[in-house]
């Protein structure tokens, strides 16, 4: 191995006996790359070595030129070769992202499925120092975290990048030594994308400042990555000892609690803003809550710090004596039985059906609603029925049957006193509620 160190390929977590996908754009680096793992390969420290090449369908007849340049160039070196074509701008004008993400995304989700089809353990990139470099200060720019700030390592899930701590200029003297040519991205050269803008524009001014800037910014990511991992191991211990509890959470040290607060997100795409409601959120009396993205509402009751989907908009359908209706969270049954039995949940009510007043039909809880739960005399608000169970404000979205003289049945609690069955009752009617 030129190019990298044994300490390296040993952090990057590659056994003899596995399988590489190397992504071959035909670029220096992958070449380069590539020539690195076919020496590795020889020496027995892998088992099988093979390329995958995606033509993005950006570059036209450059990009034509570099799909043949790579064919060429691993049957020269006799190695397996997945080679395929994407219409990424299609791609992108029908997402509606942009052309960078389009590509990376296609790129990777080609990787990974010619990686699983050729039955290999990982994918590895050219990516290197430079690239960690630039790496870094888009995600400064982004206002990162740590986390983000630690860039691309070794070795994420099934990527490795062997070439992450070597700079450009030693893949290009390597290349050049032993005469091997490359493909050039002349869109590597347009300013259109962010990270062309930093490799152009922003990097040679802070060279001016620092001409070894790339490896100290490099170095910087590396540094963080430490710092991170540290900080997610305690968090991984914090998860495991709080859980959602309120007061636990409030007792870490901040930036292990917002790595816990992160994890309990139903969704990746947080911004600092979402993590920054949360931790604000602990601190509240219980019924508060916070809208988050994606729908998602966090609340407090008790003890807990609670988040979920926000539930959807009201409903009312119509409930057959006999039959099932599907409603947003689940399925109400009615059927007509001999004898009640006491329901062992509250998700079960034996009802006397001769009480009903008209046609009966579910909805959800109303402002105002009042009702005499079962065992009690004069009404009761539902809403301070609920209080009185300790029913958190963003639960309070059960079904609630009704007929023509109020409330019937309360979902998962109780019956209207009206309703209860008597030695005398002669026709009985079963509620089940099944959530989703």
């Amino acid at each position: 191995m030129l190019l990298w160190t044994d300490s390296t390929w040993t952090a990057c977590g590659v056994s003899a006996s596995d399988g590489v996908l190397v992504a071959l754009s035909g670029g220096a680096d992958s070449v380069a790359l590539l020539l690195e793992l076919i020496g590795l390969q020889k020496d027995g420290r892998i088992s099988r070595l093979e390329a995958a090449h995606l033509h993005h369908a950006i570059r036209g007849a450059e990009a034509d030129a570099d799909a043949e340049f790579v064919r060429a160039l691993c049957k020269r070196l006799d190695v397996p070769l997945v080679s395929e074509r994407i219409d990424v701008p299609r791609i992108a004008e029908e997402t509606g992202v942009s052309l960078e993400l389009a590509a990376r995304n296609a790129r990777y989700a080609f990787l990974e499925r010619v990686r699983a089809d050729r039955d290999l353990d990982c994918i590895a990139t050219g990516h290197h120092r430079d690239d960690q470099a630039e790496t870094l200060l888009l995600h400064l720019l982004r206002g990162s975290g740590t986390d983000g700030l630690a860039c691309m390592r070794l070795r994420s899930g099934r990527l490795i990048r062997p070439l992450l701590y070597t700079d450009r200029a030693s893949i290009l003297a390597y290349l050049g030594e032993i005469g091997q040519d490359f493909c050039t991205d002349s869109t590597n050269f347009e300013t259109d994308a962010t990270r062309n803008r930093v490799r152009l524009n922003v990097l040679p001014v802070l060279e001016t400042v620092n001409p070894n800037v790339k490896r100290a910014l490099s170095d910087a990511a590396r540094h963080i990555a430490e710092d991170a991992d540290y900080l997610n191991r305690l968090a991984d211990e914090a998860e495991k000892n709080c859980g959602a509890n309120r007061e636990k959470l409030t007792a870490l040290p901040r930036p292990v609690r917002l790595r816990v607060l992160k994890r309990m997100l139903p969704y990746t795409d947080f911004t600092g803003a979402d993590l920054d409601r949360l931790d604000t959120l602990l601190s509240g009396n219980t019924g508060d809550a916070a809208t988050l993205k994606n729908g998602v509402i966090a609340w407090l009751d008790a003890n807990d710090l609670r988040i979920g989907v926000e539930e959807s908009g009201p409903f009312s359908v119509p409930l057959p004596r006999e039959g099932s209706v599907k409603l947003p969270h689940g399925v109400l049954t009615a059927e007509r039985v001999d004898r009640a039995a006491i329901p062992c949940k509250g998700t079960d009510a034996f009802i006397d059906a001769d009480r009903l007043v008209g046609e009966t039909y579910v909805r959800n809880p109303a402002p105002g609603d009042r009702f005499t739960p079962l065992g009690m005399r004069g009404t009761k608000l539902l809403s301070d029925y609920l209080t009185d169970r300790k029913v958190p404000r963003f639960e309070r979205t059960m079904p609630v049957v009704c007929d023509g003289a109020g409330i019937v049945f309360v979902a998962g609690h109780t019956v209207d006193e009206r309703m209860r069955v008597t030695a005398d009752s002669t026709d009985i009617l079963h509620y089940h509620y099944e959530e989703d």
